[in-house]
């Protein structure tokens, strides 16, 4: 697999249109989408990686693991806690987030 730059996930070398709206404003958007990208895209850069890849990209979480650099239990701890703080940011709005394991 070749390795791609994370330079395109990091907050300053986002496109506007990437960006949307702030996920202060998006949450009483119309579309839940919206207000999610908007809060994955607000998180801090160690947990919007890995959650763009994955939910975005339709990386699987070795391969993030590979692109990242970190061993894939770190890519899924990452994921817990970035799922964590999506939920208080958008409470109810978005419901509860898939965490990528088969029940």
């Amino acid at each position: 697999m070749e390795l791609i730059s994370m330079d395109f996930l990091s907050r300053d070398r986002l496109s506007e249109c990437t960006m949307q709206t702030p996920p202060e404003l998006a949450i009483g958007s119309e579309d839940p989408g919206d207000a999610l990208l908007s809060a994955v895209l607000a998180l801090p850069e160690t947990l919007r990686q890995p959650m763009y890849l994955y939910y975005y990209e339709k990386f699987n979480t070795l391969e993030i693991a590979e692109v990242l650099q970190i061993e894939p239990v770190n890519v899924r701890n990452r994921m817990s806690r970035a799922r964590k703080k999506l939920n208080i940011m958008l409470g109810k709005k978005v419901g509860a987030l898939r965490d990528g394991r088969r029940k």
